[in-house]
């Protein structure tokens, strides 16, 4: 155990002892980006923000156990090591309560995470009230993450969108110039990996939208969830869509110090949706209308 990793446990435990003397509460805010609620019950502290349908849960942290992901769907991101298993650099776009970087700074301490985020207040509400403590390797940048991605130099070898805002993701992070842009910034065995949300005819869109950039698409449907994690690389072979392929499971899973069950996260694998794809339309910057089709469940079209 290097003196880095030992370090950042300690930091964790000292948190967790302060955070945990304090009182419920819930708090609201407007901000120019958002409107956010954050409560406390206990020890866990939510994330959420509204959206058409009512709140929309961003993000949680069990301040008792920080590296707890208590969102189902960060578990499933973590199937980005059965494409790129040595990460050295990372980027997620959208920081939201930093419910997947508590674990992933704990497992790999010498791995670059860099965040983004749009809106200061996610920023400050997540250092504040989910007790979230960035690092030399854990920075975030508050920008808008398109454009970031155009004025970053580096090579990511995990490049993450999670960009959610009261239940759906801009609409300039969900185009086919978009997804150009961050394949030109990933590393030759990168893996892009976006949160979607299966139901609507917005999720084909943004499949067809994806495999027009990306040769390879594989899809993982967190358990019980409706979210559904895309993993996508520049690569055309080796076939990275076959599990045979994929590293073992308990090779990948040392670092995570029992915390995942990688094996469950390698049987959330769903078929590719050929023939809904087939009739989707690609997104491009002129045209993106992303509320409109998410707002369409996916058999509209069927009446």
């Amino acid at each position: 155990m290097t003196m880095r990793t030992l370090f950042l446990r300690f930091l964790l435990v000292l948190v967790s002892a302060a955070a945990l003397s304090g009182a419920d509460y819930v708090e609201r805010y407007d901000t120019l980006y958002n409107s956010l609620t954050i409560e406390r019950r206990g020890t866990q502290v939510e994330l959420r923000a509204k959206s058409r349908e009512g709140d929309y849960l961003e993000s949680a942290v069990d301040l008792a156990d920080p590296l707890n992901l208590v969102v189902p769907y960060t578990r499933s991101l973590y199937g980005g090591l059965f494409f790129q298993p040595k990460p050295q650099k990372v980027l997620m776009i959208g920081l939201g309560g930093a419910g997947f970087h508590r674990l992933f700074m704990a497992a790999y301490p010498e791995v670059l995470l860099q965040s983004v985020e749009l809106d200061p207040k996610v920023v400050e509400l997540t250092r504040e009230r989910m007790y979230f403590t960035p690092t030399a390797n854990s920075p975030i940048a508050t920008v808008d993450g398109r454009q970031f991605v155009k004025r970053s130099r580096e090579k990511w070898d995990w490049l993450i969108l999670d960009a959610f805002r009261g239940g759906y993701v801009p609409p300039h992070l969900k185009t086919k110039e978009f997804y150009e842009e961050c394949a030109a910034r990933m590393s030759d065995e990168g893996v892009f990996i976006t949160n979607l949300h299966s139901g609507t005819e917005l999720y084909y869109a943004d499949l067809k939208t994806l495999r027009t950039v990306f040769p390879q698409v594989i899809l993982f449907q967190t358990k019980n969830r409706g979210n559904v994690i895309a993993f996508a690389v520049k690569y055309a072979s080796p076939d990275m869509t076959n599990p045979a392929r994929w590293p073992p499971t308990a090779e990948l899973s040392a670092p995570l110090q029992g915390r995942l069950d990688l094996a469950s996260i390698r049987a959330e694998v769903i078929p590719w949706p050929t023939a809904r794809v087939a009739r989707a339309k690609v997104m491009t910057d002129d045209f993106s209308p992303v509320e409109f089709l998410d707002a369409m469940e996916e058999n509209n079209t069927k009446r």
